[in-house]
């Protein structure tokens, strides 16, 4: 079984007084507001996300562990524990990528604890499942080679193509890093909406989430059906405990006609998912809110506008 104790000093690593605890998500977030130094990689692996995702989907233990070093943390680990496996906390169907969390340069320090915390958990664990991650992110680059170099038999999903944008500190500037055809394409659109377009930035609020919900499920059968009551309940849970959340919404003469779900995090906005009123298709609806919310993150200060995975033509032509 899973150690039951809270702190764990494992003596087979390398770094001193290293100490690994399991903590609640109540107290995952305590540490997230009280330890600016670590860096949280992803807004998977934020605590409100975990708790959207655990209270919609989770069938596994959840095991969040917290890795200190001389009193200091340098990293979390949001974990699952089903049977003999551990994975990382989140699903492919919800979650673009998972990671763990750590503290600048402390990164193999962290994964290396994790592993041998896993290795000498009373033989119960003998398989990580990282399911699907960045090639940039900690998993990758750090835990997996440890966890082959330490003998635990490692499962890694394959990702697909990932497109951030470095935003420049001006609509114009934007613009002008298009090609002349998009960039011809971009103004028309928007011209072609005029004064009828206005983009609000509406937070998490639950009139937005409605909102949202009825636009996605709207055109299309397989997104209605994707939305099922478990899942409209993870998007209500998420807006409610993520605080990151940002809706934009894109109103045709004062009638919402589109609705982008993105998360602020850090100086970067994630486009998580997006839906659009088929009835004002020839205003290109879908594309201008996607454009005005790139448009609001650039007025906003942020640095990068990350389309997150999957390989649609739009990402290539506006990132």
């Amino acid at each position: 079984m899973w150690p039951d104790h809270h702190t764990r000093k494992d003596p087979s690593l390398d770094t001193a007084a290293v100490t690994l605890r399991l903590e609640t998500i109540e107290s995952i977030e305590h540490l997230r507001r009280s330890a600016p130094g670590v860096s949280w990689s992803s807004p998977f692996v934020l605590p409100g996300w975990i708790r959207a995702w655990q209270t919609a989907f989770g069938t596994a233990e959840l095991h969040l562990v917290s890795i200190w070093e001389r009193g200091a943390l340098i990293g979390v680990a949001p974990l699952q524990v089903a049977g003999r496996t551990a994975s990382l906390a989140g699903s492919p169907d919800v979650c673009d990528h998972l990671d763990l969390v750590a503290a600048p340069g402390r990164g193999n320090t962290v994964c290396r604890a994790l592993i041998e915390h896993l290795r000498a958990a009373a033989g119960a664990i003998d398989c990580l499942d990282l399911g699907p991650c960045r090639p940039d992110s900690l998993v990758m680059q750090a835990l997996l080679p440890t966890a082959r170099e330490l003998g635990l038999p490692v499962a890694v999903a394959g990702d697909e193509s990932i497109y951030p944008l470095a935003l420049p500190d001006s609509w114009e500037g934007y613009l002008a890093s298009l090609s002349g055809k998009e960039r011809h394409e971009v103004r028309r659109k928007l011209r072609r909406g005029g004064a009828s377009f206005g983009f609000e930035a509406a937070g998490g609020r639950a009139a937005a989430v409605t909102e949202f919900l009825r636009l996605f499920r709207g055109n299309r059968a397989d997104k209605a059906a994707f939305m099922d009551a478990r899942m409209e309940g993870f998007f209500r849970r998420l807006a409610e405990h993520l605080a990151e959340t940002q809706i934009g919404l894109l109103h045709v003469d004062g009638a919402v006609a589109a609705a982008v779900w993105c998360i602020d995090f850090g100086r970067s906005r994630y486009l998580y998912n997006s839906g659009y009123n088929a009835d004002y298709s020839w205003l290109s609806v879908g594309l201008a809110c996607k454009l005005l919310s790139i448009r609001d993150a650039i007025e906003r200060g942020l640095t990068t506008y990350d389309f997150l995975k999957g390989d649609e033509a739009y990402k290539r032509r506006l990132g």
